[in-house]
C-alpha cells in the first residue's frame, strides 16, 4: 500500500490522449510499465464516427476512437488484467471527501472533468469526458496538483476542480467520476489481450452498429463533405471543416485521428505476438497515417493566405497550450482571440474554392477508405 509517508513524488506529465496517458502515468507510478500505444491498442481503440448536428443547431461531432468513457476505459483496464471501478456521484461534497482521502494516503487518482472549466486548456466548448490525474492537495492554499496532457504540472483551485467535475453540460457530463483499481496488480498485456484489442477495432471498422460509424460511415462522410462545401453558407462550411480538423488532429488524438497511436501499437504488437499479419499490418497502418495527414491538410487548405494563417494559428495554439508555461499560455490566449476573425476571413475567400475543395475532399476520403479497408482486411484474421 502506498502511504503519504512512503509515496514517491509524482513527476509524470504530458501524453497523447487523456485517458491512455492517465492510465500510463498511474501504472508507472505503481511500478507497472505499459506504453500509451499499447494501452490504446488493447482497448480496441480505432473507429470512425460522425454524429450529425442536433436539431437545435451547432456543428456535427466527428471522432476516430472506438467507444466513449467508460466503455473504452473498461476495455483498457481488462487489457492489463485490472478490475476497474468507476465511482460516480451527484454529491460534490462526497466526491471531494473521497478524493481527498485518497490523496491523503499518497495515492494519485484519475478523475474526469469538463475541459471548459480547466483554465489551462482555454476551451470554448464543453466536453466532460476528459480524464486527468490529481496527485496532490495543498489545504493551506486550497489547491490541488494536476497532471494532464500539458508537459508541465498544473494547479487548480478547489472551486475550479469542483466546477470541472460537477459540470452538467453535454456531451458526457462527468458526474464527479473517479477511477479505482488495485493498480499495482496490473500486468503487461498478454497475447490474447493484444489479439482481442485488434479484433475489437476490426469489428468497429468493418461491422459498425450504425451507418455513420466505421468504414461505411467514413465513406458517407466524404460524400457529405463534398455536398457541404459546395452548398452550405460559407461560415457554416468553415466552422465544420475547422471543427473536424480539431476533432481529428488536435483534441487529444495523438495525431491523425488516433492512427499514429494505432500504428505504434501495431509495431509493439508485432514484436510481442508471432503473427505475420501483424507484421504486414504495420506498413499498411503507416499508409493510413499518411492518408489521414493528406485529408487533414485539405480540411484547412493552404490555398489562400487567410486559410494558411488559420491552420497555422490552430496548430501553434495547440502547441502553446501543451507547453503550459505562463508565457506559452498567454500566447495561446492571444492566438485564440484571433481565431474568430480568421475563420470569418477564410469564409470570405471560400467561394472560388468550393468546387475544387469539395471534389478533393471527397477523393481524399475515398483514398482513406481504401487504405483503411486494406489494413483491417489484413487484421481481421489476427
Amino acid at each position: 500500500m502506498t502511504t503519504a509517508g512512503t509515496a514517491p513524488p509524482f513527476t509524470r506529465y504530458g501524453g497523447a490522449n487523456c485517458e491512455t496517458s492517465a492510465f500510463h502515468k498511474i501504472l508507472d507510478f505503481h511500478g507497472v510499465q505499459v506504453s500509451e500505444p499499447l494501452l490504446f491498442g488493447v482497448a480496441g481503440g480505432i473507429n470512425f464516427m460522425h454524429m450529425p448536428p442536433a436539431p437545435g443547431g451547432g456543428r456535427s461531432f466527428t471522432g476516430g476512437r472506438n467507444g466513449p468513457f467508460p466503455e473504452f476505459t473498461r476495455r483498457m483496464a481488462d487489457g492489463v488484467g485490472l478490475r476497474l471501478d468507476v465511482d460516480v456521484t451527484e454529491d460534490p461534497e462526497l466526491a471531494w471527501r473521497e478524493l481527498r482521502g485518497q490523496l491523503g494516503l499518497g495515492r494519485p487518482v484519475i478523475v474526469y472533468g469538463d475541459l471548459f472549466h480547466l483554465p489551462y486548456f482555454q476551451a470554448t466548448r464543453h466536453f466532460g469526458g476528459h480524464a486527468f490525474v490529481v496527485h496532490g492537495h495543498d489545504p493551506d492554499r486550497g489547491t490541488v496538483s494536476v497532471s494532464d496532457r500539458c508537459s508541465r504540472p498544473r494547479t487548480l483551485t478547489l472551486a475550479e476542480l469542483a466546477a470541472a467535475r460537477g459540470s452538467a453540460h453535454h456531451p458526457f457530463p462527468p458526474r464527479h467520476a473517479r477511477l479505482a483499481a488495485d493498480w499495482s496488480a496490473a500486468r503487461e498485456p498478454a497475447e490474447d489481450d493484444i489479439r482481442g484489442g485488434v479484433r475489437s477495432s476490426c469489428r468497429a471498422m468493418l461491422r459498425p452498429p450504425v451507418p455513420t460509424f466505421g468504414l461505411r460511415g467514413l465513406a458517407a462522410y466524404g460524400a457529405g463533405l463534398d455536398h457541404l462545401v459546395r452548398r452550405s453558407p460559407a461560415d457554416d462550411v468553415v466552422a465544420e471543416l475547422t471543427g473536424a480538423f480539431v476533432d481529428f488532429e488536435l483534441a487529444g488524438t495523438g495525431g491523425s485521428a488516433f492512427r499514429v497511436l494505432f500504428r505504434d501499437f501495431l509495431e509493439e504488437a508485432a514484436a510481442r505476438v508471432r503473427d505475420p499479419r501483424l507484421r504486414r499490418a504495420v506498413p499498411l497502418a503507416q499508409d493510413c497515417v499518411d492518408a489521414w495527414d493528406r485529408f487533414l491538410e485539405l480540411l484547412v487548405p493552404a490555398w489562400t493566405p487567410l486559410f494558411t494563417e488559420l491552420r497555422d494559428t490552430y496548430r501553434e495554439r495547440d502547441q502553446r497550450l501543451l507547453d503550459g508555461s505562463e508565457e506559452a499560455l498567454e500566447r495561446a490566449a492571444g492566438l485564440g482571440a484571433r481565431l474568430p476573425g480568421l475563420r470569418e476571413g477564410a469564409a470570405a475567400e471560400l467561394d472560388p474554392l468550393r468546387d475544387q475543395l469539395g471534389a478533393e475532399l471527397r477523393g481524399s476520403v475515398r483514398a482513406l477508405v481504401a487504405c483503411e479497408r486494406a489494413l483491417f482486411d489484413e487484421l481481421k484474421e489476427v
